[in-house]
């Protein structure tokens, strides 16, 4: 047996850990089922609770992969074995609520959501419950962290650009845009070198310039960078996704063309090799 395929085989004691975890699980959907039946109307602090748990089984897979493969797989197949479909893209965590709750994906993604709101916010399992109440429950957890996403991907995208914004903006120097002339009165005392126009957009993208603004602040300076940043930002993403299309296309011509016995391969195929 090669090395690589050594790395491959999953050990017993991992397979065994995994199976603990879901037993673990499984006596968590019989909690859960009992809340929904007895309790389910007036008690959310047992749905918190149920929540730690879940949480608490996540931290204990989170820093072991090897483990965290191997429950993930187990739970799938339950899952599957019982009639939920579970998609390739959903995140482990959310397979991990998903398991015990058997809900619909949206309200599955509304808990995984509240668990990595409190995993955000460094919150270990046994103090969620009292996090998710400080929080206003988890509506409110959920819609935090769909904040936090969005600000976060927005500030990468920013920080990612800001260096070809400066790029640009030192290149255009040399061959700007257009180059006129004001009074002077409108750029006395300006210090960081930048100046601001109000100008007119047609949905052509013709430009007029009707104003300079006569005056700036590092604010404003700081303001434009950025949104010249996120701008950059979408358009490599827009680039990136064109290109993507073309190789994928050239891909498949290039394939009809060779017609190789791969072109009737299976996803069962493969797994099965």
């Amino acid at each position: 047996m090669t090395t690589k395929s050594k790395l491959k085989r999953t050990s017993s004691n991992t397979k065994m850990s995994a199976q603990t975890i879901v037993a673990t699980a499984d006596k968590l959907v019989e909690q859960r089922e009992q809340w929904q039946q007895n309790e389910y109307a007036r008690s959310n602090a047992r749905l918190y609770e149920i929540l730690s748990c879940v949480l608490a089984m996540w931290q204990q897979v989170k820093d072991d992969r090897e483990l965290r493969i191997e429950t993930v797989k187990q739970m799938k197949a339950a899952l599957t074995a019982a009639g939920v479909r579970v998609q390739m893209n959903t995140l482990a965590l959310t397979l991990f609520v998903r398991y015990v709750f058997r809900t619909d994906r949206n309200r599955a993604m509304n808990y995984s959501r509240t668990l990595q709101a409190a995993m955000a916010a460094g919150i270990d399992s046994k103090d969620l419950a009292d996090f998710i109440e400080r929080s206003g429950g988890v509506e409110e957890c959920k819609r935090q962290m769909s904040k936090s996403e969005a600000v976060l991907a927005k500030e990468q995208a920013i920080e990612s650009a800001m260096t070809l914004v400066e790029e640009q903006l030192e290149s255009s120097y040399s061959a700007p845009l257009a180059t006129f002339k004001v009074s002077p009165d409108y750029v006395q005392g300006l210090q960081s070198g930048y100046v601001f126009l109000m100008a007119r957009a047609s949905s052509k993208g013709e430009i007029r310039a009707l104003a300079v603004v006569p005056a700036q602040s590092e604010g404003m300076t700081k303001w434009a960078k950025q949104q010249m940043a996120l701008f950059l930002s979408q358009q490599s993403v827009k680039a990136a996704k064109n290109a993507k299309v073309k190789r994928k296309n050239s891909a498949i011509e290039t394939a009809a063309k060779s017609k190789t016995p791969t072109m009737c391969e299976t996803v069962g195929d493969l797994v099965a090799a």
